[in-house]
């Protein structure tokens, strides 16, 4: 049977295939993309690829809107030595992509204007990925290729970056005139305005900047999400200026560099925030860039004690360590500081390898050797979720079987069943009860841990490790202990401690020596599942079975170790035993052991002593400590120790000087006295804002105020929950 189609009918179908084709395709594609972008969703990325490859596609613009969606933005990493986190989760790949994307379209010709303005967005684009990854010999060729071409577009454009350029290695004056060459120019854009606003900044014009950041946020907003000049959105500066402008706005200089392996890293940013105990990851307190050499010099700084931080490309720091600071704070007054932050390669673990099962209890780390290296640890990475492998992330130090945690070799044997006796790292949540991770600790059957290697030099200072700044977890060394998970782990998973309770204690009933029902009720009793919950008794009273059973006392000690001070006078001489016995493998956990153990006795004087002895960080008891015994010289000196408190502050540095010198009057002391020993024993937040709203009216001396007030804010009784 023959089929007949009409003409007309086959130039419809023919005009509906092409269209389909052509048009319909490629857009409906183009718009899932757009959908999926604005819903932040990463399958976008699949469809722009579609997209790019779709026959019928202008060519820059379906390249351009790929590489976009690789980046998605260049916000910073945010490092300071208390902390690290923000900015985009870029792949070193993906960043690689797109980058050989930009730089094909570059050697095309966007002949139809609809395409010419995909061609300036795809040269803008590349020229901040320079910046942000701080590819300084590609950011010259690529102004230079810019400044070559026929487009007076692109020239401004590589002439505007030129200028940034020019800024950031001091050249301010090479700025301006570029400034001057555009400005009353129809192509004078954002990136002008602020070029011309840095430029300002840190000529030291800050009221004349803040009116140019305020302009510029207030005409050109939608522009500001865009990136400019390698970063995204932080130069919206007028938000924070004025904390600037209060706050900081001084006299004082910070410099130093930023290094990679002793290489310079440009355009790296710096920030400045006060030292009082948090950091902020949205780039306020901006007082800084690295130029082509690495190097950088702050805004004026006002005396005080400061942290600072660098904001950095999130994509390449997945091989990169941060050296550890001995001085994580500036103080300044009246004088200058200088800081160097220096980045390592990441140590190479050599075993475990990725996703490794083991069917036995022991297992060996082994690694590549660090040059200037004095010892090793090795950190078992576990979760507050640990079943799901999320949550707040834990670093808990793995010891051998001769309870050691410090190597000198490129390689150590490790016990699972020793390293789980281990309490795992604690986390409380709103309803006060436990993380499952503080009990179950490390290696439960079916569930994968991470390994990482740090290595040390002799000052205790972290050279490099195996864990880069920009982690991936799932891409690390890690190992798994085959088996299942059982029900009682199960119940602990969940946090619900009365069935877990009950499930192992029905199995001692049957089994009285069953290892693992003993570990975890000793651990439940003795760290208490729930506020008022803790049963230390039959804690102590399991953990002396565990014991028998195990051939292991390490149990017994983790547990007791962690008395609290009323629970030290109850069980004074096996608080005591297990603290001796602590000295033969942490000296500086030992003296702080037995500091507390002095405590409880109310022995203040050897208490004192016992926290002197400790070389690493030191408590802040000894700070109450020294002020008790009218040392306040050396309580100065305690809080360089004190991480980002505001008990560092200039303030307190004075009223302690002061008091050195002019003791207070006996009342006072008697009532500040009474009041840091309440601190020394240990006393809960409601029980101390309220001591400290009585004694705040009883004192007269205003020294003793100020130190007063430090100490309510170091203890975060000013926050509300």
């Amino acid at each position: 049977m023959k089929i007949k189609i009409k003409i007309k009918t086959l130039i419809l179908l023919v005009f509906v295939f092409t269209l389909t084709f052509t048009w319909v395709i490629p857009t409906t594609i183009h718009g899932i993309a757009n959908l999926l972008q604005d819903n932040g969703s990463d399958k976008a990325t699949f469809f722009y690829e579609k997209y790019a490859s779709y026959p019928t596609t202008p060519k820059i613009k379906g390249n351009y809107l790929y590489a976009k969606s690789l980046i998605k933005s260049f916000s910073k990493y945010t490092i300071f030595y208390n902390g690290w986190g923000g900015g985009e989760n870029t792949s070193p790949e993906d960043m690689e992509r797109s980058k050989k994307i930009l730089q094909d379209i570059m050697r095309e010709i966007p002949y139809k204007d609809s395409e010419k303005q995909y061609y300036i967005d795809s040269y803008k684009m590349l020229l901040d990925m320079t910046i942000a990854t701080g590819d300084i010999e590609m950011l010259h060729n690529w102004i230079s290729f810019g400044q070559k071409a026929d487009d007076e577009n692109l020239m401004y454009i590589s002439d505007v970056y030129n200028g940034f350029l020019l800024h950031v290695n001091g050249d301010r004056d090479g700025a301006k005139k570029i400034v001057a060459k555009y400005e009353l120019s129809d192509l004078a854009d954002v990136k002008l305005d602020i070029l011309k606003a840095e430029i300002s900044l840190f000529e030291g014009n800050y009221e004349e900047a803040k009116k140019m950041y305020e302009n510029i946020s207030r005409n050109n907003w939608r522009e500001l999400q865009e990136s400019n000049f390698g970063s995204t959105g932080y130069y919206a500066r007028d938000f924070w200026f004025d904390d600037l402008m209060k706050v900081f706005k001084g006299d004082n200089i910070i410099k130093g560099t930023v290094t990679y392996e002793g290489e310079p890293m440009p355009f790296v940013e710096i920030y400045v925030q006060n030292a009082d105990g948090g950091f902020r990851t949205v780039g306020e307190g901006y007082v800084g860039i690295t130029d082509e050499n690495g190097k950088f010099k702050t805004l004026g700084l006002k005396d005080g004690v400061y942290s600072l931080g660098i904001g950095v490309e999130g994509s390449i720091l997945t091989n990169k360590v941060l050296q550890q600071q001995d001085k994580p704070y500036f103080e300044l007054n009246g004088n200058d500081g200088e800081i160097n932050f220096e980045f390592k390669n990441t140590l190479n673990i050599k075993r475990p390898v990725l996703h490794e099962k083991i069917t036995g209890e022991d297992f060996t780390v082994a690694w590549d050797e660090v040059e200037g290296a004095t010892y090793y640890i090795v950190d078992i990475v576990t979760y507050s979720n640990p079943s799901e492998g999320v949550g707040t992330i834990y670093y808990t130090p793995a010891f051998d079987e001769n309870m050691k945690i410090k190597f000198t070799e490129n390689q150590a044997t490790f016990n699972t069943r020793l390293i789980k006796e281990g309490i795992g790292g604690m986390s409380i949540g709103e309803d006060g009860i436990i993380g499952a991770n503080a009990v179950l600790g490390a290696f439960v059957p079916g569930l994968e841990y991470p390994i990482v290697v740090k290595a040390y030099d002799e000052n205790r200072n972290l050279i490099t490790s195996s864990l880069p700044l920009r982690t991936y977890y799932d891409q690390i060394p890690s190992i798994t202990v085959e088996g299942n998970i059982s029900d009682g782990e199960k119940l602990i998973q969940t946090q619900d401690y009365p069935r877990a309770i009950e499930y192992y204690e029905n199995i001692l009933k049957e089994k009285p020596d069953d290892i693992d029902a003993l570990r975890y009720l000793i651990k439940i009793y003795g760290i208490g599942w729930k506020n008022g919950e803790k049963n230390i008794e039959r804690a102590i009273e399991l953990a002396q079975k565990y014991t028998d059973v195990s051939g292991s006392n390490r149990l017994l000690i983790n547990i007791i170790l962690r008395m609290e001070t009323d629970e030290i006078k109850k069980y004074s001489d096996l608080y005591y035993s297990a603290v001796a016995e602590e000295r033969e493998y942490q000296i500086d956990s030992y003296y702080y052991y037995l500091s507390k153990y002095y405590i409880a006795k109310e022995n203040w004087g050897d208490a004192r002593k016992a926290l002197q002895n400790i070389e690493g960080y030191v408590p802040v008891n000894l700070f109450y400590l020294n002020m008790y015994f009218e040392n306040y010289t050396e309580a100065d000196v305690n809080t360089k120790y004190l991480y980002n408190s505001p008990i560092k502050s200039i303030e307190v540095k004075k009223a302690l000087k002061t008091l050195e010198d002019i003791p207070p009057h006996n009342n006072d002391k008697k009532i500040f006295n009474n009041f840091l020993l309440k601190l020394v024993t240990g006393v809960q937040r409601e029980e101390g804002k309220s001591l400290y709203d009585e004694i705040i009216k009883q004192i007269s001396n205003s020294d003793i105020k100020t130190i007063l007030n430090a100490i309510y804010l170091e203890r975060g009784w000013d926050v509300s929950y």
